[in-house]
């Protein structure tokens, strides 16, 4: 597993437009100061840096688990304007900035990266099927936002030595969220299309983590969560077969 020059580019770009938006509203309380701003948008960045990080390693090693590989990328929006000319807008970005800008800080819209399939002839040499299955993809992608919850655990056992980990707890909860929508080239989209059954789980065990690791202690958010998604993935998965 390795990052190319690109993935890096778009893991800080993800990361600086994420700390921006947290940040957004934090240059200073009654009158504004760079200095406190600016302190704010880089502990804001380090944290998201780490976020986005660890969602691209988790869903790389289930990719790789597969014999496939992956690239960290910007959601974005393919354009022909002429005949062999494409030309790429950063759609994910833009409209992130745009809301952030629009609502003067007090809506937080994170629809930023998403990843790409690099094919290659020697992968998945033996296997039955050369290209991923969707219940395979339904797997990789929610291996990032099942990196948030290992994430939360770590700052969690961390909020003793820093009030910080409160701010890097909400950060990766609002992150987590949002991966999970099923919106067009979100990791939600691909876990929706890919397996139902596993989405309603995954969405389940994430929001019920988010809500509950900060009002309990870890080890009875993950038994409460896995229990509710365990239970709901059940259901869900009984009425489907009525």
């Amino acid at each position: 597993m390795e990052f190319s020059k690109t993935e890096v580019k778009y893991i800080l770009i993800a990361a600086l437009i994420a700390a921006f938006v947290f940040s957004f509203n934090e240059w200073g309380v009654e009158r504004f100061s760079a200095a406190i701003g600016a302190k704010n948008l880089l502990i804001a960045f380090v944290f998201c840096s780490i976020i986005y990080f660890v969602h691209s390693v988790a869903q790389k090693f289930m990719a790789d688990y597969y014999e496939y590989s992956i690239e960290f990328t910007l959601i974005d929006m393919k354009k022909k304007i002429k005949p062999g000319k494409v030309t790429t807008l950063p759609i994910g970005p833009i409209i992130t900035l745009l809301l952030i800008f629009i609502s003067a800080g007090k809506f937080i819209f994170l629809i930023l990266n998403s990843y790409e399939h690099i094919h290659k002839k020697e992968f998945r040499i033996g296997r039955q099927w050369i290209n991923l299955k969707e219940f395979e993809e339904a797997q990789i992608a929610l291996a990032g936002p099942l990196s948030q919850i290992f994430l939360l655990i770590v700052f969690k056992l961390l909020l003793p030595i820093s009030v910080i980990f409160n701010k890097a707890m909400f950060m990766t909860s609002v992150i987590a969220i949002y991966h999970m929508l099923p919106l067009p080239k979100v990791d939600g989209s691909k876990i929706f299309f890919g397996s139902r059954t596993l989405y309603v789980t995954g969405l389940v065990l994430t929001v019920s983590f988010v809500i509950l690791i900060f009002h309990m202690s870890i080890i009875q958010t993950i038994i409460l969560a896995l229990l509710f998604s365990l239970v709901l993935g059940i259901i869900y998965l009984y009425k489907k077969n009525l």
